[in-house]
């Protein structure tokens, strides 16, 4: 089959580990997109080969035609290597240049999307001509209830995540009874410019990730600040002057409850 003419390649990147019941949904809701055109979701095994062989072969079996594909990696851990952004960065990386597609977009494992959700992000890049265009998501809980506290869940400290999102009400990034994180880069220099954007609600120009890769070095006070990969690389896009646009859509459903914003009593500083 032909790509529909204007229809262009992309690539969803999924790196996961430990977690194959959950990957299930996600290559399920890749699989949905209302796309037209061929949707490859690369599916990146970091060191759990075991625990994901037979799903590989299952979608081995299954994939149905050239407009959905599942395609694999499996990559061992080097030693000293343990979970948190430098080695997602890493991998996400590596992802990029195993994608043989000129458009690239990720998402988590626990992560779902909405079936409009690659559509509406092509159709803004198109419209835009930006080579880094974002959604917007719904936070939920892992049972699928929506999230509604008044705090901001990416902090560690109770009273700071309350303060900060009473910061991020003003700019209507929150809204008083809604799950939905309207999330925004404010370009250019200055104090208080609202730049938040999960990993999972992008889709890239590969070609610009090869330029403005993830970074791969974290210290402790990201540990603190809770800096992940996508932070740094929101960073670095902006440092570089990239155009970003948003939809404005909010077709990302987000899971709570990963290393991100599941912070545990007994955690050990710099461990994510």
């Amino acid at each position: 089959m032909s790509a529909p003419t204007g229809a262009v390649p992309i690539t969803v990147i999924t790196v996961t580990r430990g977690r194959p019941d959950l990957l299930r949904r996600c290559l399920d809701t890749v699989r949905a997109q209302d796309l037209p055109g061929p949707v490859t979701h690369l599916v990146v095994v970091d060191d759990d080969e075991p625990a994901y062989r037979p799903l590989a072969e299952h979608t081995a079996r299954n994939d149905r035609g050239p407009d959905r594909v599942t395609a694999w990696h499996f990559q061992p851990r080097s030693p000293g290597d343990v979970s948190g952004p430098p080695v997602l960065s890493r991998l996400r990386n590596a992802a990029v240049e195993l994608a043989g597609t000129p458009l690239v977009s990720f998402l988590d494992d626990d992560n779902l999307l909405e079936p409009h959700h690659l559509s509406s992000l092509l159709h803004c890049m198109r419209r835009t001509g930006s080579p880094a265009v974002h959604s917007q998501c719904r936070l939920i809980h892992q049972d699928g209830t929506p999230y509604l506290e008044a705090r901001h869940p990416w902090v560690r400290d109770a009273e700071a995540a309350r303060s900060r999102y009473l910061e991020l009400r003003e700019p209507c990034v929150y809204v008083p009874w809604s799950n939905v994180l309207r999330d925004q880069v404010e370009l250019g220099a200055g104090p208080g410019r609202v730049r938040n954007a999960d990993t999972s609600e992008w889709l890239f120009e590969r070609a610009l990730l090869q330029t403005v890769p993830f970074p791969e070095a974290y210290d402790v006070d990201d540990w603190r600040n809770v800096v992940g990969e996508d932070n740094k690389l929101l960073r670095a896009l902006v440092a570089a002057d990239v155009p970003m646009v948003s939809t404005h859509m909010p077709t990302l459903l987000y899971t709570l409850g990963g290393y991100s914003n599941a912070f545990r009593d007994d955690a050990v500083e710099g461990e994510w």
